[in-house]
């Protein structure tokens, strides 16, 4: 189970709400039904005014993190955390997700108009899949 830590109060219930929403659109797609992972997401502050500070903590205590600019778009954060968060996966669990069907190769995401979708890097398999609604 996806467990969510606000260390500042500077967000906002909005912001929260909405980087939270984000950030389980892309964990849902790294641990699909949360049955093998359950990281903590912590927020903290940034070094520059709209940017946050998003940790992932294992059940070790281990922790890996990376900075988003708030003030983007959705589209434009989950694209971020689309990029960051599978490389936090692999810093902690030794995974590499969500995985293109068929391959071992792990998906990158890519934003198409509006929306950010996840594909195969290597262009190989002609598959695609919206964040947040990877299965396994």
């Amino acid at each position: 189970m996806l467990r969510l830590t606000l260390k500042s109060q500077s967000m906002g219930e909005y912001g929260m709400t909405r980087l939270s929403a984000l950030v389980a659109q892309v964990l849902h797609d790294l641990d699909p039904g949360g049955k093998m992972y359950a990281p903590t997401v912590s927020y903290l502050p940034g070094d520059t005014e709209s940017y946050l500070d998003v940790l992932i903590e294992d059940d070790t205590g281990m922790k890996c993190g990376f900075s988003v600019d708030a003030s983007c778009s959705d589209h434009e954060v989950l694209y971020e955390l689309a990029d960051r968060l599978p490389t936090a996966f692999v810093e902690l669990y030794a995974v590499g997700l969500p995985l293109v069907p068929g391959t071992q190769r792990p998906a990158t995401p890519e934003i198409i108009e509006n929306a950010v979708i996840w594909k195969d890097p290597a262009g190989r398999v002609d598959w695609t899949c919206p964040v947040g609604q990877y299965t396994a």
